[in-house]
């Protein structure tokens, strides 16, 4: 893709749309979009480069942007906290935090153009809107938090099962909550993928719009890193099911990880399902360039998901103290 000084220019304006929409809402509309586009894409497989994930709704610019504008924000004093990703900037009459928002969707364009220009073999080397993401929140934190890149962990609290004030998402963190979410989503969107290849991106988008829930306080299962996990592997693992549940059983985990480790002492949002992205599809692209799915198929993949389940989960397990009485789980706002 050749670099677009006027799609840099654009990237401005639709950075300061993800901020004045907020950055959750404008990744639920994109989530809509790539739900409308996998039925498009079987026809016209441009439209969710250049639509769902393109200029005015991929996340990589508008949901970059608004969260970025969140927590500078949040500095201003003009809002609760940084890891509010839900509100509309908007309401904040402050052009200020829109014109910062209208920055970092820049910056996005730039990190994702950039990162898809690394090769490797025939799929690069990982999701290149992931990892921008990721690279864009921690400028964002380094540059109006205060916590640093991996937050503060209280006195006394163990940073994988935080408590109910610090936690990510406390009703999707402990270690059976996300064996049965990585199996059970992870069976059923690598079974449809494998019947329904044309439609990729479909179930990103269902659980990316499902997000739409968490908007209004619901208690609702944050999973679209597990989806497009699944979906991805299964198109580069020609089909293999048992491929599909183990990187769909790895995200739920890994999602978890990053939660724990960049958001949830921190004072800002680092995407945990991005960075969840970022790793599965950087395994996946290493594997693909060695040949391993072509080697271990059927059987074999199979044990490597029962194995790598269990595994995961007796990780996560010891990783976790089990929270006192008084840590009853309370769900945070939305944009927790």
């Amino acid at each position: 893709m050749a670099f677009d000084w006027l799609f840099l220019l654009a990237s401005f304006g639709a950075g300061i749309l993800g901020a004045a929409i907020g950055g959750l809402p404008s990744f639920i509309i994109c989530g809509f979009a790539a739900m409308i586009g996998a039925g498009i894409g079987a026809l016209d497989p441009n439209y969710l480069g250049g639509v769902a994930f393109g200029l005015i709704l991929g996340p990589q610019i508008s949901f970059a942007g608004g969260a970025a504008a969140a927590v500078y924000a949040a500095k201003r004093g003009k809002l609760a906290g940084g890891r509010d990703i839900a509100s509309a900037l908007m309401g904040l009459k402050s052009p200020d935090v829109l014109l910062v928002g209208g920055l970092f969707g820049v910056l996005g364009y730039l990190l994702w153009w950039g990162i898809a220009q690394i090769p490797l073999g025939t799929t690069g080397f990982t999701n290149p809107i992931a990892l921008s993401i990721i690279i864009n929140a921690i400028i964002a934190r380094l540059v109006f938090g205060k916590t640093g890149v991996f937050g503060k962990v209280p006195a006394g609290d163990n940073r994988w099962r935080a408590s109910k004030v610090h936690s990510w998402l406390p009703w999707q963190n402990s270690a059976m909550e996300l064996l049965v979410l990585g199996l059970g989503f992870g069976i059923a969107i690598s079974y449809a993928t494998k019947l329904y290849p044309q439609f990729f991106g479909l179930w990103f988008g269902v659980a990316a719009a499902s997000l739409i829930w968490l908007q209004f306080g619901s208690t609702a299962p944050v999973w679209h890193h597990i989806a497009l996990a699944a979906e991805q592997v299964m198109v580069i693992a020609g089909g293999d099911l048992w491929w599909g549940v183990a990187f769909a059983v790895l995200g739920s985990f890994l999602g978890d990880f990053y939660g724990q480790l960049f958001t949830a002492h921190g004072d800002s949002h680092i995407d945990p399902p991005s960075a969840s992205l970022f790793t599965t599809f950087t395994i996946m692209a290493v594997m693909k360039y060695f040949g391993v799915f072509d080697a271990v198929s059927g059987i074999a993949s199979l044990i490597v998901a029962i194995v790598l389940s269990a595994v995961l989960y007796f990780i996560a397990a010891a990783m976790k103290r089990k929270p006192n009485a008084s840590d009853a789980q309370v769900a945070p706002a939305a944009g927790d």
